[in-house]
């Protein structure tokens, strides 16, 4: 009789959870006490309350929010995320990349006694120098880095590379497209934090009458040799941080706190260790010199091998402070943005 009162039910309100419950009551899958009351509610207008009477909907329910999303979604929401994490990143941090890049110019290897104290009482002089720069091409660079990453990560997955195979991969071509749009502001950012230069203007428009489009890119090499093992170790080390995490838990994803801890440590120890490429760049952007290597070794030859490791307090400073922001500000704008799409382009 409660199959037949469902069945009924069923053709006349046309709800398929009612069909569903009638399946699992007809197969015994369900008491038919819980059946015969989950349909009570749908009468009086609520037949949502039927999901517990439909365990294969439900079932089809969770499945399809398991389905990972398509490599166009991850572009997308990487665009965003990207877009969104380095601008907040950018105006948090600004302050202790200045000094940084101050640490590391030229004019701080002849900082000796009285002057090196005079000079250190400098470094957080107008801090936002060069921040227009920064802020005008690093929204869209770390769109295009993210986007770039994250489709690819998703577009090589039949491939069935390892985990660390696909993220050398999707960095390796997320760090061309970054420094394609951030090659000539990091030129020009570079030199108003190092003194180089005190306008961002005249600054652009000497390099142009100098140089032309290559006086902008010409550090385009050595920012790719620094930023991409910087961004593989980081990746790899926050992923598995990720990953031991979500074992232990239980579940997939961080919250804010776990993934801006996570971030912090990734960060640091990768852009520690990467800090003579760093010194390497900057001088190429604010010197003649030309070429990673040959750099490392003059600075080691006429300044010292610690010099090589000039500014390495500030940027781990800033790393830790800048990985926490990126992941977790990228986390939670990633989620939001693939549930957005999701909604709004379920065929995305």
């Amino acid at each position: 009789r409660c199959s037949l009162a469902l069945t009924l039910l069923a053709g006349v309100c046309g709800c398929r959870q009612v069909a569903g419950g009638v399946r699992a009551l007809e197969s015994g899958l369900l008491p038919r006490r819980r059946a015969v009351l989950a349909a009570v509610p749908l009468v009086a207008g609520a037949p949502r309350a039927l999901a517990i009477a439909a365990p294969q909907a439900s079932a089809v329910t969770v499945a399809a929010s398991a389905v990972p999303p398509s490599a166009a979604a991850e572009f997308w929401s990487g665009l965003l995320a990207g877009a969104v994490q380095k601008t907040v990143k950018e105006l948090a941090l600004h302050p202790l990349d200045t000094a940084k890049a101050r640490l590391q110019a030229p004019v701080a290897a002849g900082w000796t006694g009285g002057a090196r104290r005079a000079v250190l009482g400098e470094l957080f002089k107008s801090p936002y120098d060069g921040l227009a720069p920064a802020l005008i091409s690093g929204a869209p660079a770390a769109s295009a880095f993210f986007a770039v990453k994250d489709g690819a990560k998703r577009a090589v997955a039949g491939l069935q590379l390892g985990k660390a195979e696909t993220t050398v991969l999707a960095v390796a071509c997320a760090n061309v497209a970054y420094w394609g749009i951030k090659n000539p502001s990091e030129v020009l950012k570079v030199r108003r934090q190092a003194g180089v230069a005190s306008d961002t203007a005249g600054a652009a428009v000497e390099i142009w009458r100098a140089e032309g489009v290559a006086g902008f890119y010409s550090s385009a090499g050595p920012n790719y040799a620094y930023s991409t093992p910087v961004d593989v170790v980081k990746f790899l080390l926050y992923e598995q941080l990720k990953a031991s995490l979500a074992a232990r838990r239980g579940r997939s994803g961080l919250s804010p706190v776990e993934a801006a801890v996570g971030g912090a440590a990734a960060a640091a120890t990768a852009q520690a260790l990467a800090t003579p490429l760093d010194v390497a760049r900057v001088r190429i952007m604010t010197s003649d010199a030309t070429g990673v290597a040959a750099t490392l070794r003059r600075v080691a030859a006429e300044e010292g091998a610690g010099a090589l490791w000039a500014g390495v307090a500030p940027k781990v400073a800033r790393a830790l402070a800048s990985g926490a922001i990126q992941f977790s500000t990228y986390e939670a704008t990633k989620d939001w943005a693939v549930g957005y799409l999701a909604r709004t382009f379920p065929r995305l």
